[in-house]
């Protein structure tokens, strides 16, 4: 056996612990950025072409691709659609490439006036270094549509 083999899967691993929790502070910063109104710092932090999946059954629903469509097709339409939209991440699960959220959605919506709170899992996936390439919602879609009408 060879004495240099346990260390280089022990290098190997460390590699991959600094790489999981630096992909999970990456996700933490991306909420804060939202919660404090900076959507150009959350952007910022993704990979220039970021596919954005966003739940079927919402009037936003699809996929989009690249920042500038992220922007126009989601954080513009919160922006203009809900009053005082919160993501609000409960949990930050990180495991090798990609960061899972839980959390919920709060806002009241613009032209219904209805308040609304919905469940939210967020998957996150990380691909070319240290910037998130590809985000998922799954969300309580029948809630937030309830609350659009």
């Amino acid at each position: 056996m060879n004495p240099a083999q346990p260390l280089t899967h022990k290098a190997q691993e460390q590699d991959q612990d600094s790489r999981v929790l630096r992909n999970q502070e990456t996700v933490s910063g991306i909420y804060a950025a939202v919660a404090d109104g900076d959507i150009a710092a959350a952007l910022g932090a993704m990979s220039e072409r970021i596919e954005w999946v966003v739940t079927d059954g919402l009037p936003y629903g699809g996929t989009y691709r690249g920042r500038a469509e992220v922007l126009t097709n989601v954080f513009a339409r919160f922006d203009t659609e809900w009053d005082g939209l919160e993501v609000v991440p409960e949990e930050i699960l990180a495991v090798r490439d990609a960061v899972v959220a839980l959390g919920r959605y709060r806002g009241r919506h613009r032209g219904t006036g209805i308040l609304m709170t919905a469940r939210f899992a967020h998957v996150w996936r990380f691909a070319e270094g240290t910037a998130p390439t590809a985000f998922e919602t799954i969300a309580d879609t029948h809630t937030m549509v309830a609350a659009m009408r």
